[in-house]
């Protein structure tokens, strides 16, 4: 336990120093080390794409581990899913399991993220999701699934998102050191992994079209 704890600092101080040392595409390292260029805006469309800065690569981490959404929404519904179904069968269906329930789910974000933001900065993979700038459901919907396995690059252009993939490995096999048993075993942790990329793509699905809906729900 204590040989991963300093393996897991090691992983997260040498992604977070990747992920804000990186300068974006078209901004110098003179540039960014100055602070002369101002951050550029979070891209509308895949179209008009502009790659994260550091800061942007912060902020992604810290928003999806204790933003409003991520501590009121999505943690609430995973850990009431888990409790439900008792998942892993000892901590129970209990108030003290739903709270290592929700610990546990904090900690998993709070690593797949560190990995995939700072990892994914040293050839320039895009942790955020990008909407579409597609007209159509089927097509907005098709990019949405695409985008869970593929990332933009400094350029703009799509590739496998190796550092979402690290992420999302790593990330389960460190856990491993604090699970329950039956939550270790080979079988289960490929299975983690696999619903993390699912729920990556829920997300992507989310990101791309509550906007709409919510301009809907709000037209008056």
């Amino acid at each position: 336990m204590c040989h991963v704890a300093v393996r897991f600092r090691s992983i997260f101080l040498v992604a977070l120093v990747a992920g804000l040392s990186t300068p974006a595409a078209g901004q110098s390292a003179e540039d960014a080390a100055s602070g002369d260029q101002p951050a550029p805006t979070a891209p509308l469309s895949a179209s008009a794409y502009v790659p994260a800065t550091g800061a942007q690569r912060l902020t992604w981490i810290v928003d999806g581990t204790v933003g409003p959404r991520s501590l009121f929404i999505v943690g609430p519904l995973a850990v009431g899913l888990q409790t439900a179904f008792n998942m892993p069968s000892e901590w129970e269906r209990s108030w003290n399991g739903v709270g290592k329930r929700y610990a546990e789910r904090e900690a998993d974000v709070a690593i797949s993220n560190t990995i995939e933001a700072g990892l994914g900065a040293l050839w320039g993979e895009e942790p955020r999701y990008i909407p579409s700038g597609r007209r159509g459901i089927g097509p907005r919907a098709r990019y949405a699934i695409k985008t869970a396995f593929l990332a933009q690059r400094r350029d703009g252009r799509l590739a496998p998102a190796w550092g979402r993939y690290a992420g999302n490995v790593v990330n389960n096999l460190i856990e491993n050191a604090w699970l329950p048993p039956s939550a270790t075993t080979p079988g289960q942790t490929i299975s983690r992994s696999v619903l993390g990329l699912l729920g990556r793509l829920g997300g992507n699905a989310w990101e791309e079209f509550w906007p709409d809906a919510r301009r809907l729900l709000t037209k008056k």
